[in-house]
């Protein structure tokens, strides 16, 4: 059951890095439209920007690990744990991308934080 929670935080982190990843590499191409109807330009960004590239690999790995936690973890204990990823991205918003965290985030991720601790719980 260790290895199989330190495989799901592995994938966790991963999925995290993927967000994060993403968002700097939109950041630094200047965000893509695909609603406009330029769906080349919006291609020709994301095959093109190394960060988006790392962003979509973090995840595929992440989504290969997760496979491997699913298959010993009842579903319904598994799955309120990728709600950390919402604990993680908060700090990751506020410390690296600078953004402002409101009381209601704060009191959000609490109640995730909560919900987390009842489900590893029972």
């Amino acid at each position: 059951m260790l290895k199989t929670m330190i495989v799901a935080l592995i994938s966790i982190g991963l999925l995290v890095a993927g967000q994060t990843l993403l968002k700097y590499g939109l950041m630094r191409a200047g965000g893509v439209s695909f609603a406009s109807g330029n769906i080349a330009h919006g291609l020709r960004v994301i095959l093109t920007s190394p960060y988006l590239i790392l962003g979509f690999a973090a995840y595929g790995v992440s989504a290969l690990l997760w496979l491997d936690v699913l298959s010993k973890l009842d579903i319904s204990y598994a799955f309120p744990l990728v709600s950390l990823t919402y604990v993680i991205t908060l700090f990751v918003g506020r410390f690296l991308f600078h953004e402002t965290i409101t009381l209601s985030r704060i009191l959000g991720v609490l109640v995730i934080i909560g919900g987390v601790i009842l489900v590893a719980r029972s």
